[in-house]
């Protein structure tokens, strides 16, 4: 691969011949759905159980596109990932100290996802990270490197590939070698835009023994989806081997890599979703989705022991753009609740309970007013074995922790 060098402060980029953006696009390729004309979600308990503290650890950040956890640099506290369009930066435990690691001109306009792991296996964290969202056909890959501390430059930039429209990257180990992949799945495939016409490709990239110089192996999953915006890595069985759950149009479809790197798919849920996360109340295992995408519905799916198809209930049916999910156990009772978060006017995040069969019990609202919400993760960012929620907005351009401060434990 030809490569020039550009030597930025605290950074050098790798940029590939390969990886030349396209033309500008003045309205881009990935205009949501019409906003929804509902008046938003109602019936939320005036008697709450969970209690959460906000505090706001950036302002004027641009759009959130994504946030994510990861100990950067080493000292076993766990810091926040976060992008927005045109910086990839991190939040330093425990005082959130905003660190930027890519400026503005960096990436291909804009940056869209991220997935942070040690890429090269040198004990540091790196990132994967996705840009080029807001280009016509455009999707840019590229391997954030962390150098030893105390280095210069403290981060490089390497690419690893292209893929049109790209939007979603995470690590699985789908092939059960105990050494993760980086799964891609773009929106949608190359000027397509709704659910006719060529599907999106979900891809598989393997890293070599060096990412510096080698190129990365890339496997086709599938590439019979459309408006793919979201999937999740997850042992649907008792191997060694993850399985790709995708959230497209045609559904929630499990997909399994055979002994000859072919994919076998399963529907394990109707729908059309749009965002899909992992939890367990009662013991059983709940998927739950944003359905449509960008929609106003709310499901939730239980597992059915012997049966391919999980059940399905919708617990919501009056978000404005729904666009965010996470499971954790907020009220220690043994079971997780469900945090929602919705990006337009009135715009909100909440948490939804359950019981094992996925039916709807109560839902509690969290924010209201300060969180118009983009993307949001779960987990514990202070020590206190309470999962609190990280949320980052759009127009709000704002990241939000929410602190678990919810005494006792529920009942369910």
């Amino acid at each position: 691969m030809n490569t020039s060098i550009t030597r930025l402060t605290g950074l050098v980029f790798f940029a590939a011949a390969t990886l030349a953006a396209a033309p500008p696009s003045p309205s881009g390729s990935q205009a949501p759905p019409p906003p929804s004309a509902s008046a938003g979600p109602t019936g939320f308990t005036t008697s709450p159980t969970l209690k959460f503290r906000a505090e706001e650890i950036v302002t004027k950040f641009g759009v959130g596109y994504a946030v994510t956890s990861g100990d950067v640099n080493g000292d076993k506290l766990m810091d926040i990932l976060a992008i927005s369009g045109t910086e990839l930066v991190w939040f330093q435990a425990p005082k959130w100290e905003k660190k930027v690691i890519l400026g503005a001109g960096v990436t291909t306009a804009d940056n869209v996802t991220l997935a942070p792991h040690d890429i090269d296996g040198d004990g540091r964290l790196d990132i994967a990270l996705g840009a080029g969202w807001t280009r016509a056909n455009t999707g840019t890959l590229q391997w954030v490197k962390q150098n030893a501390p105390g280095s210069t430059p403290e981060w490089e930039m390497f690419p690893i590939g292209a893929e049109p429209n790209l939007h979603r990257i995470k690590w699985a180990d789908v092939d059960g070698d105990k050494k993760p992949e980086l799964i891609v799945a773009p929106l949608h495939a190359k000027g397509v835009k709704g659910p006719e016409g060529a599907g999106a490709r979900l891809l598989a990239f393997r890293p070599p023994a060096n990412p510096k110089s080698d190129p990365w192996q890339q496997e086709l999953i599938a590439e019979q989806n459309h408006m793919q915006h979201n999937f999740l890595a997850m042992n649907l069985d008792k191997d060694p081997q993850e399985e790709i759950v995708s959230a497209s149009h045609e559904g929630l479809i499990a997909w399994k890599r055979g002994k000859d790197g072919t994919y076998a798919k399963t529907l394990i849920g109707e729908g059309s979703p749009g965002e899909v996360k992992l939890g367990r109340v009662g013991g059983r295992r709940m998927l739950a989705t944003v359905d449509p995408w960008h929609g106003a519905g709310v499901m939730v799916y239980a597992e059915k022991p012997g049966a391919p198809v999980w059940a399905k209930n919708q617990i919501e049916t009056a978000l404005t753009e729904g666009h965010a999910l996470g499971w954790a156990d907020f009220d220690g009772d043994g079971h997780d609740e469900l945090a929602v978060g919705w990006r337009r006017k009135p715009f909100g995040l909440a948490v939804y309970i359950v019981d094992r069969e996925g039916v709807a019990k109560s839902k509690e609202m969290v924010d209201d007013t300060g969180m118009d919400c983009e993307d949001l993760i779960v987990g514990d960012f202070n020590g206190d074995k309470k999962p609190d929620i990280v949320a980052s907005g759009r127009a709000t351009g704002n990241i939000k922790i929410y602190w678990n401060e919810t005494l006792g434990k529920g009942t369910r």
